[in-house]
């Protein structure tokens, strides 16, 4: 090999070091955007989930398990039976919603935790050539 090949070899490796460095730190910089937005949604589902336990086991469940209560043992109308078990209905189909997107942001975060950082996305199939 002539010592100007040699040359153009050397300057090509180090041509490569240097976008293999750049793209090392870009890579570094998705891993640390994703992680800190895989805590926030981890911030975000421990609230809700939080919420939505206190509304269950508190007001919500036992209010609508006492009015059964009331209305099995004559003590409320039917009248005020249905406008109250519709009031519950409501808060309970509520709380059931946001279980549904609370259980969607908790699929996206196990998604999120089963990609390793430095591996590579989804690959584009190669261009046709003409």
């Amino acid at each position: 090999m002539s010592e100007i090949s040699i040359e153009k070899v050397v300057v090509e490796l180090n041509g490569f070091r240097q976008r293999t460095a750049m793209i090392k730190e870009e890579i570094s910089k998705v891993s640390r955007a994703l992680g800190e937005r895989a805590t926030q949604l981890n911030d975000i589902v421990g609230k809700s989930l939080s919420n939505l336990r206190e509304q269950l086991g508190g007001t919500t469940l036992t209010g609508y398990l006492a009015l059964q209560g009331k209305y099995s043992s004559g003590e409320i109308s039917e009248q005020d039976y249905s406008s109250q078990r519709d009031y519950y209905k409501s808060e309970m189909q509520n709380m059931l919603r946001r279980l549904d997107e609370t259980r969607k942001l908790m699929m996206l975060m196990a998604q999120l935790d089963q990609r390793q950082p430095g591996a590579p996305g989804p690959q584009r199939p190669p261009a046709p050539t003409n």
